[in-house]
Parts: C-alpha cells; structure tokens; sequence
C-alpha cells in the first residue's frame, strides 16, 4: 500500500514538477514539489516562503504571452490548458525550455480559487535550441512575426512587428488580427486566405495594413498553420517582409511616368489607364498643325511656351468632366464618359472652332496657329487607335475636323495589313527571320556573361525592328513561327558558346502547346538548358497565373531559369515577380534613363535592388546609353548591364 510519504517520494524523484498557486499579480506560490531545485536551483522553502518571485523566472521575452495566457483562459469556460512552450531562468543563470499544464480550480461561482498543475523539462527536445534561437533572430531582423490562436486573435507579435505596426504588445495580445486590417483590401482576400491555412496549407500573399496612427504599410505575407503531434491545427503564424518602400517608390515612378513635364497635364499612359476604367467614353485628338514650323522659326522655349500657353487656353474652355492630355510633342487629347452622343459632337465641335485659328501671346511674340480636331465614339478597346485613324486622314487631307468612321480605316488598314502579312510570309519562306545579340556586361567581373536574343527582319541592307511587324504577325497567325525561328537560330548559336542566353516569350508564346512543344524539344535536342534564361513579357500582363504555372514548372524541371522584363513600370510587375520566382530581374529602360532626374526613378530603382539583394535575386539595367548612368547604376550596386553603351544587338557575337 502506498502512504503519502512514499508517493511524495515517489513524486520528488520524478522529472515533473507540481505546482499550486494562488491567482493573484505575483502567482503567490501555495505548494511546489521537492523536485523544483533538480530543475531549477531553488529550494521547496524558498518558493513556500516567497522568497522567489516567480514572474521574475520567466524569460522576459516570453512573459507577456505568458501572462495573457493566464488572463485569457481565467476569463473562459475552460478548466484545464496547455500554456504556448517558455522559457524559465534557473538560479545559476541557464535558460530552460518547460512545458506547462494548468488545472483552474473554481468556486460555485465560478470564481478562480487557485491554479494547479505541473511542469516538465523539454530542454533536451530542442536539442537545436541555438540553432534556433540564431534563426529567429535572423527572421527578426528580416521580418515581422505574428502567431495566432485558432479564432485569429493575436498569442504574440515580434519587436519587429511591434516598431512596424506602432502597438504595443499589451494592446495586440488577445485582439483579432482585423484590427490591422486596411479597407482597400477586400473581404475576399481573406475569406481565401482562411480557406487555405484551414486546409493546413501555407497561404502567400501581399496584404495592405494600417498602423496605430492610421498610416499603412504593405507587406508580403505568408501564414501557415502549426499542427500537434496529433496532426490538428494548433495555432498559425504569420511571417511579414515590409515592401512598403517598393511599393510606394514605385507607385511614385507610376505617377510620375502618367504626367506630362511640361503641362502637368496626364501622358499619353495616363490616357491609356483612364479609357481602361471608363464605361462609355469618348476621345478627341487636337493637334496643333505645323506646330515643327513654329518651333524652327521661333525656337524651342517659345515652342515650349506655346504648348503650355495652348494646355492652359484648353483647360479654361473646357467642362468640369473633361480630362485633358498631352499625349505627343503637339498633341492633346480630351477625355469624358457616359455623354450622350449628340452632346459630344456639339461640345467638341464648339471646342474646336473655339480654338482654331487662335492666336496666343508667348512672351512678347503673338502667335496664330491653326488646330486639326478628330473624334472617336468607337468602343473603349479602339478609342485611342481609331481617333488616330480620323487625325491621321484630317492631316492627310486637310481637314480641321473630322469624326472616325469605319470608312476610313478599313481602305489603310487592308493595305497595310496585306503588305506586312506578305512581307513576314516573305521573311518566313526565304529565310530572312533573323536573330540579332545584346550582350548583358557583368558589372562585377566587368565582362560580358549574357547575351538576349532579339528578332530582326534582314530585307536586303534594311534591317526591320520587330516593333514594325510582330503586332501583324500576331493578327495573321504568324506570330508562333517567328518565335520559333528565334528558338531555333538562338539555340543553333549557344549550343556551340559556354555563355549564358536569354529569349522573350509572351502570354501568347507560353499559351500555345505547338510553341511549348517545340521549345522543350529544342531544348532537349540542343542541350542549352543550363544556359538559357526565359524572359517573361510582361508588358501585355499576366491576367491569369494558373494558366502558366505548368509552364513554370517545366521550365525549372529543365533547369532554365526565368528573368522579369520591363520590372518597375507598375505595382501589378511586383506582384507578378513574387509569384514568379525569378532569378533576374531587369529593371525597366524608362527608370534607368530618368536615373539622374528628379522624379523618383533614383529611389525606386535603389528599392528594386534592395528588393533583389534580400532574396538572393540578380538586377539588370536596361537602357544603358551612356557613361554617367553606367556609373551610377555600378555605384547602386547592380549586378549586369544592358544598352548600348555596352553594345548594340549585332547578328553575331561580340
């Protein structure tokens, strides 16, 4: 029969340690077993007598989730809990890592009387405990860390997150992770979002927050659930890297790359992204006729002078919902939506005469000029291109006003299409598809490593830009067979070199099973694939992710490896990169020629590299026209460069 005596023996030789305490700030210590000095230094009586404070063993780091633990669950129907593993100070100074089980004893009325329960030693189940710790500071250093109980209320929040976020850890813990929650973000989001960890998968995202003091900050998000030795989900944690930086820099290019210098009013992009949000609207194109002459007589500040003279006389004629650009040297545009037809033609007819024929005062010279007008009501997909048709046959015919109809597009249209159709035919059938070579100059070995492959049509001593007929080739069904004559000539030159190679592939190359098949194949046939690099395309956008993630995971089964184009132009670019996973990117032409101006192009460009640099990524600059940029963008610190200071495409090799 076992006494008392022997089962406090028995007990005390045991590695668990028991515990009763009272519920009150200090945690009064009421009964420890004998065992505690085995494992923490201190004596029974030392604890009975309260000469030892028990808050003052707990690590101060984990303190505070610890005591919102005790809060939290004293305040619940609950009986009984495991606390979040911590870590406790022994009398010599050591850190152990325990694991702690309470029982809440009750009265009738459910008042707390006491806490009971035991405690044990799980040091040696985190033999990697140094480890571990170097890896969380590490992800402290780099990230903001949040850990969640099952309903989203937050059970911790690193210093990290703290600075980031302006709250204490006090006023987080216990509080649904809503509180950071931005109103720009939809619902959706994190409808899916919860969908996913609750389906024990990491969910990754980017989430727009808002701060303590109402500012925000944008994030990369991933939160993955944390499961027990029984496979439930236990808690979740969500790991943040701030690219707030990025993001607000390159939203900064974005306006600033919308608007005119020299007018203030929007560009001819701004004009593209505000007939992309509108539902019914209609544009007119004013162009200021022999605006070249003007400029060669008086010079180019007065011509200057004139163009801004003209914006100004444009905005004080105008409605209050008209928008109003200047999209070329002597080209505005007027936008508006959801006008009845009738009441556009009479306005822009009333602008036009208001206009024609004017003569403004720039400086002390008085200028008469005369304006072309052309007006568009075609669908929003046509509106730009259909208002230059009708400017295009104004000016060609001497027209001051004149209105699109289908007229007069389909006679130059036809044309042009069947001359062009016929000369790609012409290039495919006599072999004139060509490939011409950009080398891409390491900065660091200060060699030339890379080399991108571009199309060129070769008609005799004219060398043909693709800007001129890749637009048509994709209309006539051409598009494909000139991609894979790229393929093909690129993979024929590489094969015999030991340097590395790039190629572009559009939505419409990574879209067609007849391109993809023949690429893998060549790919095979011409062993390259640890020199190649996929450069996405992604000035057309990447609507649809799931319909190239087959093609992602080929390309990487193959070792190829991916580069972004044209990175930094707009914040869907970003996006798109961390869903890629590319191992370049290349910084767009128009940031790093804008690289010694006054409109952001610097500041984005330095958080693009340090973007880069955090995760391992390789930066090339494009557009490298001149000494002074390649200086600096080598004093940025950016890894390759690409334009023609280094060298121009060439059908061979440098």
């Amino acid at each position: 029969m076992l006494h008392v005596d022997d089962f406090e023996t028995y007990l005390n030789l045991s590695p668990t340690i028991f515990f009763k305490c009272n519920p009150d700030e200090q945690w009064t210590v009421l009964y420890v077993s004998r065992n505690v000095e085995t494992l923490l230094g201190y004596t029974q009586e030392e604890f009975m007598n309260q000469s030892i404070n028990c808050m003052s063993l707990i690590h101060k780091n984990d303190l505070p989730l610890f005591s919102h633990e005790i809060t939290h669950f004293s305040h619940s129907d609950i009986s009984h809990f495991k606390h979040t593993p911590y870590r406790l100070i022994t009398k010599s100074g050591k850190v152990i890592w325990v694991e702690k089980h309470t029982q809440i004893v009750r009265d009738e009325q459910g008042k707390v009387c006491y806490f009971f329960g035991y405690v044990n030693d799980i040091t040696s189940l985190k033999s990697s405990d140094t480890n571990l710790e170097i890896y969380k500071q590490i992800l402290d250093q780099n990230n903001t860390v949040t850990m969640s109980d099952l309903e989203g209320n937050i059970i911790y929040a690193n210093e990290a997150f703290l600075k980031s976020s302006g709250y204490s850890l006090e006023e987080l813990l216990g509080k649904p992770h809503n509180i950071l929650r931005h109103p720009s973000t939809p619902p959706e989001t994190f409808k899916a979002m919860w969908t996913h960890i609750k389906e024990k998968k990491t969910w990754h995202g980017i989430l727009k927050s808002r701060k303590k003091d109402g500012s925000s900050m944008s994030a990369k998000v991933s939160i993955s659930p944390l499961l027990d030795h029984q496979n439930n989900i236990e808690k979740y944690i969500g790991i943040r890297h701030d690219v707030t930086e990025l993001i607000e820099a390159t939203e900064a290019l974005k306006v600033q790359s919308q608007t005119d210098n020299l007018t203030g009013l929007g560009n001819r992009f701004k004009l593209i992204q505000d007939i992309e949000k509108a539902h019914k609207p209609f544009l007119a194109i004013f162009d200021i006729v022999r605006f070249g002459e003007i400029n060669d007589f008086y010079g180019y500040k007065i011509g200057d002078e004139l163009i801004i003279a003209f914006a100004q006389k444009l905005l004080s004629l105008s409605q209050n919902n008209f928008l109003f650009y200047r999209i070329n040297a002597d080209e505005f545009a007027l936008l508006s939506d959801n006008m009845a037809i009738d009441e556009v033609r009479e306005s822009i007819q009333k602008l036009h005469f208001s206009l024609s024929n004017q003569a403004l005062h720039v400086k002390d010279k008085t200028i008469v000029f005369s304006i072309i007008t052309a007006l568009s009501l075609e669908q929003k997909e046509y509106l730009l291109s259909t208002a230059d048709i009708a400017k295009n046959y104004a000016k060609n015919n001497n027209i001051p006003f004149c209105q699109y109809t289908k007229t007069i597009e389909l006679a130059k249209e036809y044309e042009q299409n069947i001359y062009w159709a016929s000369k790609i035919k012409e290039a495919l059938d006599e072999d004139k598809i060509t490939t011409f070579f950009q080398p891409i100059f390491n900065n660091k070995t200060q060699k030339i490593e890379k080399y991108e492959a571009l199309v060129r049509i070769v008609d005799g001593d004219e060398i043909i830009s693709p800007f001129r007929f890749l637009d048509i080739a994709k209309k006539t069904r051409q598009y494909i067979e000139i991609t894979k004559r790229v393929v093909q000539k690129s993979f024929e030159v590489f094969a015999q070199h030991d340097l590395d190679f790039s190629i572009n592939l559009t939505m419409e190359d990574i879209l067609s099973d007849e391109l993809k098949l023949y690429l893998w194949k060549s790919v095979h046939t011409y062993n390259v694939h640890k020199k190649l690099i996929l450069e996405i395309v992604e000035s057309e956008g990447i609507k649809d992710m799931h319909s190239i993630e087959h093609f992602l995971e080929r390309a990487k089964e193959c070792g190829c490896r991916l580069a972004i184009d044209d990175f930094g132009t707009g914040y869907s670019n970003f996006e798109y990169l961390i869903k890629l996973n590319a191992t370049y990117i290349k910084i767009d032409g128009s940031i790093i020629q804008k690289i010694h101006g006054n409109d952001g192009a610097m500041d984005v460009t330095k958080a693009i590299i340090s973007f880069a640099q955090a995760r391992g990524m390789k930066t090339i600059a494009e557009f490298v026209s001149t000494k002074e940029i390649f200086d600096t963008i080598c004093a940025l610190g950016i890894d390759y460069s690409q334009g023609y200071y280094i060298g121009e495409p060439k059908p061979y090799l440098l």
